[in-house]
């Protein structure tokens, strides 16, 4: 008698060998995804000092900071601020849930979609700051900044591309105690930390343009990083559907 294979456990094995494969796939350290979460957190860090230096000392990536700020402005009775930085973390929400959205209805070119959406919002502020001149352009940056963080990528174990300056430290702090155990490797935390120093940079870098020139040239400046990731993200996503690992 042949023993033939039973042709639905095959299918299912290969199946799950699939599933299996592309996980790894996304764990695995990659250049274009390592390329892509420094870019946004460079972004990142250089709205946030825009933010605070042009924009009445308000975060717009960075709403841990936003939020004791609330509570401070709370006790001292400044409703005048709490209005203000509450309106940006509720905008930061909205553009988190926006992004996510857009991140489950299209998924294979999610990324470009959210850029492109980002790059409309920062057309809008400058707009704002070329006609309006009032500190309302924190409002759709603060949406831009809650898209932004949905398109965080895995790099070698790590969650990097997101505004999340505390967890990402906490994160180092944890990769390494589990890389001296022996239970991930040293580029998980090497990751991590490259995604903070880049964070760092990009802060530096606003404050310096902000001071040197002005806040139309920065918000000019970063719309332009956005707009070139455009195509890139789009040659990332097409890659993945021809190779999906």
């Amino acid at each position: 008698m042949t023993l033939t294979p039973d042709s639905d456990s095959t299918s299912s094995h290969q199946g799950t060998t699939k599933r299996i494969g592309h996980t790894v796939e996304r764990l695995e350290p990659g250049l274009s995804r390592l390329l892509l979460s420094s870019a946004l957190v460079l972004i990142a860090g250089f709205i946030d000092a825009i933010g605070y230096l042009g924009l009445g000392k308000v975060y717009l990536s960075f709403m841990s900071g936003n939020s004791t700020k609330l509570g401070i402005a709370l006790f001292k009775g400044d409703y005048s601020v709490w209005a203000t930085t509450g309106v940006v973390v509720l905008l930061f929400i909205v553009g988190a849930f926006i992004g996510t959205l857009i991140t489950e209805l299209s998924r294979q070119y999610h990324l470009t979609l959210i850029l492109s959406a980002e790059s409309i919002l920062f057309v809008i502020a400058i707009t704002w700051v070329i006609f309006l001149h009032t500190d309302s352009i924190l409002f759709p940056l603060a949406v831009a900044m809650g898209m932004q963080n949905t398109m965080h990528q895995m790099v070698a174990h790590a969650d990097v591309g997101k505004g999340f300056v505390s967890g990402t430290l906490f994160g180092i702090g944890q990769a390494i105690a589990k890389a001296v155990r022996g239970k991930a490797p040293a580029s998980e935390w090497a990751v991590l930390a490259l995604s903070w120093i880049t964070f760092v940079i990009g802060a530096a870098l606003g404050a310096l343009l902000f001071t040197q020139a002005s806040l139309f040239i920065s918000l000019i400046v970063a719309l332009s990083a956005l707009v070139l990731l455009i195509p890139y993200t789009l040659y990332m996503q097409r890659q993945r559907t021809v190779d999906p690992g």
